[in-house]
Order: structure tokens, then sequence, then C-alpha cells
């Protein structure tokens, strides 16, 4: 048995997904297409198979509760790409959009508006853990933390269609780890005050529920027109399952990732800003750092890396492993990484690595006066006891690098 789905980038037909057998996947291009969907599969070949194709679509889909509960609405696989594309996959991360048809020509009506009512109730399922999905919802977008995507114009929110692409991201109380919406909140902030490109997000509250508000950094804006951006992670890049994104089993290395920088990148300042997030990722103690949390953007045939998302202190959470997603001079365990191992890392990557650490070091020396200030700015961080735990953690690991 056949299916297909036709394969859209930014509202133009760009190929055809097709699955054999309800397994395999394959992927043809468009006869007058000019522009790869994915650095993976170049336009120079009209057709690619499984092992390229199935990492590429995959890392278009949710992880964790949510895809479970979408396959449960839909009663379909969890475990099958292809079925869940064809229900959730005309709004995805990047410009990439799916449907069952060729709908290029297709009218499609303004986006529904969501109702308080209806957004209240969207917090308190997931306030109370219930990963929540109604039908008619658009949401593929990866990721582990609970999530949804939703047009947001004029203080009013919107569900998304196949024409009209969202504008923000949802982010949902995590009951395993509840304050992690102000921990994200919270290290993203820090960033961008040492000249970080980073999401813009707000932190919110409405009827006693708290969630975070992310404007999506692959859409553009115009009055009422709302443009796809593309861009892929670097798991799509080079052909990585997300099942195995962390490095240990089998993801996306640094040294890979700096490779693929180097092929692909059009803006040579790349490399140094991934030696800045890679430090700027251990002096906060994120460990959950990999493959999916770095993307490139694909501007106008060229590319080069999307502002950063994703920066969370994975280390205040005791029950949370150690390791290093990515490992840094061949170590893993977080507590064993030292000055040196951050250096010889950088070298590996044609960098001088003690002067780059150094200066990036230098960059960052107002790192705990700007954390002081974000915390006293905010009044829901002013008296957590995880903030004052990840400032400590900035503090013990700014003292390793100096």
């Amino acid at each position: 048995m056949t299916r297909t789905l036709e394969v859209y980038l930014n509202l133009k037909h760009v190929g055809t997904l097709t699955e054999t057998n309800g397994k395999s996947l394959s992927f043809t291009y468009s006869d007058d297409v000019s522009t790869p969907i994915s650095l993976s599969m170049p336009i120079e070949n009209k057709t690619y198979n499984k092992n390229i194709v199935t990492p590429f679509f995959e890392n278009l889909l949710p992880e964790g509760d949510i895809i479970k509960t979408i396959a449960s609405v839909y009663l379909v696989s969890e475990k099958n790409p292809f079925s869940l594309l064809n229900i959730i996959g005309e709004d995805c991360a990047g410009a990439i959009h799916l449907s069952n048809k060729n709908i290029e020509s297709k009218e499609f009506p303004y986006p529904k508006e969501l109702s308080t009512d209806d957004f209240h109730s969207l917090l308190h399922k997931y306030d109370n853990g219930v990963p929540y999905y109604q039908k008619g919802m658009r949401l593929s977008l990866a990721g582990a933390q609970n999530k949804t995507t939703l047009i947001l114009r004029d203080d009013i929110y919107y569900i998304p269609n196949f024409k009209f692409p969202s504008t923000h991201i949802i982010k949902f109380i995590n009951p395993i780890a509840p304050n992690i919406l102000l921990n994200e909140f919270f290290c993203t902030e820090l960033a961008k005050s040492l000249g970080i490109n980073v999401s813009s997000m707000e932190i919110k509250k409405s009827t006693n529920y708290l969630y975070l508000l992310i404007e999506r950094f692959d859409r553009i804006k115009n009055n009422a027109d709302i443009k796809r951006i593309h861009q892929e992670d670097f798991c799509q890049i080079l052909s990585v399952k997300p099942t195995n994104k962390y490095q240990e089993e089998g993801g996306p290395s640094f040294i890979k990732i700096v490779d693929a920088l180097k092929s692909y990148s059009s803006s040579p300042l790349d490399l140094i800003l991934l030696a800045k997030i890679s430090v700027y990722n251990y002096l906060i103690g994120n460990c959950d750092y990999h493959g999916k949390n770095l993307s490139l953007l694909h501007i106008n045939n060229s590319y080069k890396l999307s502002p950063f998302y994703d920066l969370v202190s994975t280390r205040i959470y005791e029950e949370l492993s150690h390791n290093m997603a990515m490992s840094i001079n061949k170590k893993y365990d977080f507590d064993k990484i030292n000055k040196q191992d951050i250096e010889k890392e950088l070298t590996s990557w044609g960098l001088n690595g003690p002067k780059l650490l150094k200066k990036i070091v230098k960059d960052f020396k107002y790192i705990i006066n700007n954390a002081k200030e974000i915390q006293l700015k905010e009044n829901l961080l002013s008296e957590s006891k995880e903030i004052n735990n990840i400032i400590r953690i900035i503090e013990e690991n700014y003292k390793k690098l100096t």
C-alpha cells in the first residue's frame, strides 16, 4: 500500500512524501524546484530514500506525551511519522508544511479565534499534568516540553492553518519540573543581556496559570501577512533521528556541527557564536543542549545559525542526568569538565581555544550582576529558590573559567 503527502515550502509545492507498506518513506522533488527542503537533500538528486527522509520528517514532530495524545485522539500509531504528519503537518518548524492533497490554489478561511475560555482550559489541563490536544488544532513542533503553537494578533489568539502559520509558541507548566518556565525565561533573558541572539519571550500569567509566550523567529509578520522562514536543526542536517539526538546514542557532536557550519554557513561568525553559546551553557549548567537545539536558517539561498533557544539550567534538577548531551573534549560528565577541556574542545574546531575562551569569559564578566538584576526586575523570579540555585551554579562555574 502506498500513501502520499504533498510537501510545501512557504505555500509553494516542492515535492511529494511517499510511504510504502506502512513504514518506508521516500521524498521526490517537483520538476521546477530551485530551493532544497534540507541541506541533507540537495536538489541535484530528485529522489531520496528513508535513510535521509525519515530523520528529516520525524524531526518535525513533537516529542513526549503530546504525540501519544495526538495518536490516541486520531487512532493512529505514535510511531508512524507519516500518519502523524498527515494530521498535524500544516504548521511545522521552518517553512515546511504538508497536505494530503494538492491545495496550492485552495482558499483557506481566516484562522479560527481561540476563545478566552478555551485558552484557560488549555492552561488548566497542562497545569494539572494532562497533555491536551483538540481536534482541529495544528501542532507540529519538535521538542519534549509541553507546548502548542498559535497566532497572536492584537492580543487575541487564533488557531493556525495551512495558509496562516503560527506566530508564537506557548509553553506550559511541566508538573515534573514545575519551575522550568521561570528557568528558561531567566536563562534566556540572561543570555540576551550578554549580547547573545536568542528567542524573544515573555513570562505570562492568566487566571493564576503560568505560561511562556515565545515569538517565533522563523516567521516574518508584515501587517496581516505572516511569512514562514525555513530552518532545520542539526539532527535534520546530519540525518539523525530524534530518538538518537544525544551524542552517546549516535547523535550530533560539536565537531560534526562545526564541520556542517564550515560546509554550509554563510556567516564567518557562526563558529564564534557556537563557541559562545557552548560556554554559556556550561556556565548555567545546561547539560541537555543537543543537536535539535541548534538550527540553521535558510534565507535567500544562504545559511546561518538561528537565534538560540531552549536555554535551561538542568543542573538544578538533581534527578536529571549530569551527562552532557554533547561531549566537551570527549568528556560527558559535567562535573569533570574544566577550563582546559573547553580550551581543547574549541581548539579541535580549528580555533585558538585558550585565546577565544579568555575573550568569551571577559565578554561575560557582568554575568553575575546581570543575573541578579534580572531576578530583581521580574517579580516572578525574585522569590524563586531555583533562580537562586542557577545563580549559584553560574558563580561556581565562572570561577572555574577565570
